[in-house]
């Protein structure tokens, strides 16, 4: 029997045109979603149970509307459990906030449920949970116009999303939903000047990259991406020739200098000596060791004492900053140490009621860490997709004093994205 689709009739080609008449009368944020559908219908696949299943607009931007952008120092996610009196779920929440003056934050977006974001000069990248907990991506200008849905290469999963600060490139991976989709962990970069070109999916050597981690180099374009085999590489995105191997390696810690990435690797004999951390010079590819101040981060359990993640490298000369736990009688308490060429001291201890560390980062400047907290005896969230507990605070911390400088709510601070 042939396959051979018929052509459209006339009615149906007047119908489709009403649609798209009526489309292009509603809010900008829906046109690409609308033109999606109208072409999907002329293709003759969609069908209505299928035009539910796509992905959606859910954020509202917050902002007047404005040609300037607004300009905030820092963007943090508010995630809401409680209800309304109508017994729904209150909204998520994107603030921005200063550094300075004792504000919660200006409403930027809100959304029902809010999975996470990135951070642009002009607009935020929203990824939003939808009703079946697929993704839906968003790019909010922060100019207080509507929202613009970014096509997805089907339905599945968005994650690990990251924006190039200085530039106009987004980047997240994706899952399809299907188990017998072609994407898994497969990295895209997003050009939000170019919305007609779509998601690109990011060339290594063999093919799509399945990034288990990665980054943008910070002022580049350019980013680094590591596979589940450790396999790491520094990638120019926008040109797929351009793919360097930088080795195989346990972690990627950050970018503690101009042009330079730090990893981290396995010691030499696996679970006895301490973990080995390298600084890649990306212009040339050259490893060399880096030896961090003071020597390995404590790892203590018998005095009830541990390190608990990666160490935060601060720069070349091995200055880091560290989560560090304590138990005694049952009992756990964390701060963050500060460790230099003069040694390691405490640099900040959480209020008692937010004494659950969770993350820290550094800010662009490196003059103040980002340190997520939360109730020690707190209630996660349910979030299909990157769970957390809630509520939760973040502190900004001078670096050099241990002061801080301002509390905000929220989590996911902008400078760790």
């Amino acid at each position: 029997m042939s396959t051979k689709r018929r052509p459209v009739s006339a009615k149906r080609a007047a119908a489709i045109a009403a649609a798209a008449e009526l489309l292009a009368g509603r809010r900008f944020a829906r046109r690409l979603y609308g033109t999606i559908v109208i072409l999907a219908l002329l293709a003759g696949g969609l069908t209505a149970a299928d035009l539910s299943k796509l992905p959606h607009p859910n954020s509202t931007s917050a902002l007047a509307h404005s040609a300037t952008p607004a300009a905030f120092a820092l963007y943090s996610l508010q995630r809401e459990t409680a209800k309304d009196n109508t017994g729904l779920k209150k909204p998520d929440t994107i603030l921005g906030t200063s550094l300075s003056g004792s504000d919660q934050g200006t409403v930027v977006v809100s959304a029902h449920r809010i999975q996470e974001y990135a951070a642009l000069p002009s607009a935020l990248a929203v990824v939003t949970l939808n009703d079946d907990n697929t993704s839906s991506l968003e790019i909010v200008p922060l100019t207080g116009g509507p929202p613009t849905l970014v096509p997805l290469p089907s339905l599945g999963t968005v994650g690990n999303l990251h924006a190039a600060g200085s530039n106009h490139l987004i980047g997240f991976t994706f899952t399809a939903s299907s188990t017998t989709g072609q994407y898994w962990n497969t990295l895209f970069v997003y050009d939000i000047n170019d919305p007609s070109a779509g998601p690109q999916a990011v060339q290594g050597i063999h093919g799509p990259v399945s990034a288990a981690d990665w980054r943008f180099v910070p002022g580049a374009a350019t980013l680094v991406a590591r596979t589940d085999d450790g396999s790491t590489f520094l990638i120019d995105p926008l040109d797929s020739g351009k793919v360097s191997p930088l080795g195989t390696h346990a972690g990627i810690l950050g970018f503690p200098g101009t042009n330079e990435l730090a990893v981290s690797d396995p010691g030499l004999k696996v679970g006895i000596d301490p973990p080995r951390y390298s600084i890649i010079n990306l212009s040339n590819g050259a490893l060399a060791p880096l030896p961090l101040a003071g020597g390995a981060p404590p790892d203590n359990t018998k005095s009830g004492t541990t390190a608990d993640g990666q160490p935060l490298v601060l720069d070349s000369s091995g200055q880091y900053a560290q989560v560090v736990r304590k138990y005694d009688a049952g009992k756990e308490t964390s701060d963050i140490t500060l460790t230099d060429k003069n040694g390691t001291r405490v640099l900040y201890q959480p209020a008692a009621e937010w004494s659950r560390l969770l993350d820290v980062c550094v800010s662009p400047a490196r003059d103040y860490l980002a340190v997520e907290t939360a109730a020690p005896q707190y209630v996660g969230d349910q979030y299909p997709v990157r769970p957390e507990p809630s509520p939760m605070r973040t502190d900004l911390v001078d670096l050099k004093s241990g002061t801080i400088l301002k509390s905000v709510p929220g989590f996911l601070p902008s400078w760790c994205g």
